[in-house]
């Protein structure tokens, strides 16, 4: 989502990750990383809950799918981190597109932890009219 930030930006539109991770917590990680995009904490995982995210089982690591996610993370430079204080691994994520009334017009809720949509299909979500100055 990070290198699609001025994709969305040229419709108008602004893109909020939203972490688990009590607001030290992310504090410390986006110290040591570079991202365009808002962050906001939710250690109560109230956001998760309120678009239907739910939690997947342990096995659900074992699929070769999963691995193979894994895999091809490490090989661009991403290694597998000890997760911090409170956060929950088997917490799914997934994407949403709301537009301003806050209704939502695309939601991509997670299969797996390495499941996201393309960034292709949540613009395609955009209404195709320009954004109002």
């Amino acid at each position: 989502m990070d290198a699609a930030r001025d994709e969305f930006a040229a419709r108008g539109c602004s893109v909020l990750a939203v972490a688990q991770a009590k607001p030290e917590f992310l504090a410390h990680y986006l110290a040591r990383h570079t991202y365009s995009v808002a962050f906001a904490s939710d250690p109560e995982r109230g956001a998760y809950r309120a678009f239907g995210l739910e939690r997947t089982p342990f096995r659900t690591f074992l699929r070769p799918r999963v691995l193979l996610g894994y895999v091809a993370g490490m090989v661009r430079g991403f290694a597998p981190q000890q997760p911090y204080q409170g956060e929950d691994v088997f917490q799914l994520g997934g994407d949403f597109v709301l537009d301003r009334s806050g209704r939502t017009l695309f939601a991509y809720r997670s299969k797996d932890p390495t499941d996201r949509p393309a960034v292709s299909r949540l613009l395609a979500a955009l209404p195709s009219s320009p954004p109002m100055p």
